[in-house]
């Protein structure tokens, strides 16, 4: 069976196929992963101390990860479109903080915690590889999301500007602490116990709690809306062809498949 490029772009975008299903999973788990190393990496850093298990799990996750670049690179239809953007932006950046050894350019390795945004391409549809769900329910993991991105990113951030400094009074020295002080500090409640010393980190601290502001609330804000609009407008009936819940109040044929749903009209019984 021959396998065309068409083939290899409908298996890393689609999930309608058990092909496409099982890519999907797959390419999540590893993400997953590749952030969970992050976390790891921290707690043996420096980078000359990561164990050999270490070292051998962030390069199977790089060759993985160069491995899907390539391939989307190459089964894209416009190239220069795809490199430049915002999804071939993070498969980029998701790669070369690993590559990149020169010499004063270590400050790029904090953009690996931008890993954790190759999962937007999962929140584009309703349809995960798992089954499909509703708008409302997609809406509820982007807010969970952004507030977890949020929290991950500017760890990541933070960890980095503060353990790159070598002051006596630094008080974060790995992505555990960071995520704390994160935490602590988004939630007002602000122990005082873990401070951000260095000019960088207190600048991503004052960028991480701007975009906390703005961003969890405009998330939350499309779901209340979604919840009071969207959902009070929608009959809930469920199509016995595909399954899909919640339908315009005079539809009488499923929007997803076409199938004839049931409706009730007023006066019935």
């Amino acid at each position: 069976m021959t396998i065309t490029k068409e083939k290899i772009l409908y298996y890393l975008d689609s999930n309608e196929s058990a092909t496409g299903r099982i890519v999907d999973l797959l390419l999540t788990l590893v993400n997953m992963f590749a952030c969970g190393l992050i976390v790891l990496q921290s707690l043996h850093a420096p980078e000359e101390r990561w164990p050999l298990w270490l070292k051998t799990a962030e390069a199977a996750v790089v060759i993985i990860f160069s491995g899907e670049y390539l391939l989307r690179l190459a089964t894209a239809k416009n190239k220069l479109k795809y490199i430049f953007s915002f999804y071939g932006f993070v498969d980029l950046v998701s790669i070369l903080p690993s590559i990149i050894t020169i010499e004063g350019f270590n400050f790029l390795r904090a953009l690996k915690v931008l890993r954790i945004l190759r999962f937007t391409r999962m929140l584009k549809t309703t349809d995960f590889f798992f089954g499909r769900i509703s708008r409302f329910q997609l809406q509820a993991v982007k807010t969970l999301f952004t507030v977890f991105t949020i929290l991950f990113v500017f760890s990541g951030f933070i960890y980095f500007a503060e353990s790159a400094s070598a002051r006596p009074e630094i008080m974060i020295h790995n992505f555990p602490e960071a995520a704390y002080f994160v935490v602590t500090t988004l939630s007002t409640v602000g122990f005082g116990d873990y401070v951000a010393i260095t000019a960088l980190g207190k600048f991503f601290t004052a960028v991480m709690i701007l975009s906390g502001a703005i961003l969890i609330p405009w998330q939350a804000g499309k779901l209340v809306r979604m919840l009071i609009l969207d959902e009070g407008s929608k009959q809930v009936v469920t199509c016995p062809s595909c399954g899909l819940t919640g339908h315009d109040l005079d539809a009488s044929h499923c929007k997803a498949c076409g199938h004839v749903i049931f409706q009730k009209y007023e006066g019935d019984l």
